[in-house]
């Protein structure tokens, strides 16, 4: 009974802390653009836009590739796009957005995957970066 107790109790802990990491809709404020860095989480179900915007880069042509990862809980994460956004170069007002629809019901994660023509020592940030999961704006 006491093992019992400990598997129910760690279970319940897991489904709390993974549950508080991951929200629907989010923003960012700056947002760094380096390759590999990843976005926080957060719940979808059919439909995710997300917007970056007043990019700056050092180093590169103004352009940053973005992909949308679905996280796997025991397994392997699966990469359902990936965008290549320039507009938000164009200055502080300006905004990138791409849309992915038809998505099942799980956990996302952006990831910054390429600036420019590929320079892995380039850096640059977003004024900021948001994800919004409803159609219906």
């Amino acid at each position: 009974m006491r093992n019992f107790c400990v598997v129910a109790g760690t279970a319940a802990a897991l489904t709390i802390a993974t549950a508080t990491g991951a929200w629907a809709n989010w923003s960012k404020s700056p947002f760094s653009l380096v390759q590999g860095t990843t976005s926080q989480q957060w719940v979808d179900e059919q439909y995710n836009e997300f917007h970056f915007t007043g990019c700056d880069q050092a180093g590169t042509s103004n352009s940053v590739n973005v992909a949308l990862w679905q996280q796997i809980d025991f397994g392997t994460d699966t990469k359902i796009d990936t965008s290549t956004l320039t507009n938000c170069f164009n200055g502080a007002g300006y905004t990138s957005t791409a849309t992915q629809s038809n998505l099942p019901y799980d956990s996302y994660y952006l990831e910054v995957t390429k600036l420019g023509s590929g320079c892995g020592a380039c850096t640059g940030a977003a004024d900021k970066v948001s994800v919004d999961t409803t159609l219906a704006d």
